[in-house]
């Protein structure tokens, strides 16, 4: 009887028995063997994932900066054409400084013109008009008084109601020429463009950042391209590239490129007052 108890202790004991050495190290190795195939599709999406991530916010800032500036400089000079070249208010101006880069745009552009309501004498510095159509003037903006014969360009220093629905505007200088009733009154708005480093500004906002090139260069009417605009300026070309804010270590930086010809067709029949 003790023989057969033995027996079945022996049996169970056998049936239960763990595995050896060897069949764990082998099942270890298949098992990191899988991890690291996996671990490396993982890694390699999460890569590919960042790098498009990267790219669409590369894309999204170069194609907004590009597209915002552009037209803006398609809209310089509109509504200038009675201002002189001499009159020191060009519609496109460019001045490097300290490392900053500042395009200066100048035109009409919310629109927002009228016509003089009362005759103004030379020496005036304020002048009454007719309320516009559409908009209103603003106090630090130009304003372009322009009979045809005679035009000059002032700040605007105030802006209040006069008799009968006009305007009365107030200047940062006197008048120059006397203006009979009826000239246009156009108001000027200056758009000023920044870069400084890897940061683009309009008006002081953010429009891109992370800008690794920036290349504006300027045509006249001959064809001659120059990084500086001139009195015959008909044109523009841009280069603009925006890269991705942050990367990941081994991971190529996303960047997105905007190269365009811009044609500043408000300036192609300016006129020269004498």
């Amino acid at each position: 009887m003790r023989a057969a108890r033995d027996q079945a202790v022996g049996n169970v004991v056998g049936g239960e028995r763990g595995y050896t050495l060897a069949e764990l190290l082998v099942g270890t190795f298949i098992a990191l063997t899988v991890l690291m195939v996996v671990f490396s599709a993982v890694a390699r999406q999460g890569r590919s994932a960042a790098y498009l991530s990267g790219l669409a916010d590369a894309q999204t800032t170069s194609r907004g900066a590009g597209q915002v500036l552009a037209e803006d400089l398609r809209m310089a000079g509109y509504g200038m054409l009675g201002v002189s070249d001499t009159a020191g208010v060009p519609p496109v101006s460019v001045a490097v400084a300290g490392g900053i880069t500042t395009i200066t745009l100048r035109g009409n552009y919310s629109n927002v013109s009228t016509t003089l309501k009362i005759a103004a004498a030379a020496s005036s510095s304020t002048i009454t008009t007719n309320a516009p159509a559409t908009g209103s003037f603003v106090v630090g903006n130009l304003v372009l008084v322009d009979s045809g014969l005679n035009s000059e360009v002032k700040t605007i220093t105030s802006v209040a109601a006069a008799g009968g629905g006009g305007l009365s505007i107030g200047l940062n200088s006197s008048l120059a020429n006397s203006y009979p009733l009826g000239p246009d009154v156009i108001q000027i708005e200056v758009v000023t463009y920044t870069l400084q480093g890897t940061v683009l500004k309009r008006n002081n906002q953010v429009v891109a950042d992370n800008v690794t090139n920036f290349q504006l260069q300027y045509i006249d009417q001959s064809g001659n391209v120059t990084s500086t605009p001139g009195t015959t300026l008909r044109s523009g070309t841009l280069n603009l590239v925006a890269a991705q804010p942050t990367q990941l270590p081994d991971n190529p930086t996303a960047s997105s490129t905007v190269a365009t010809e811009i044609n500043m067709r408000n300036l192609a029949f300016r006129l020269t007052t004498s």
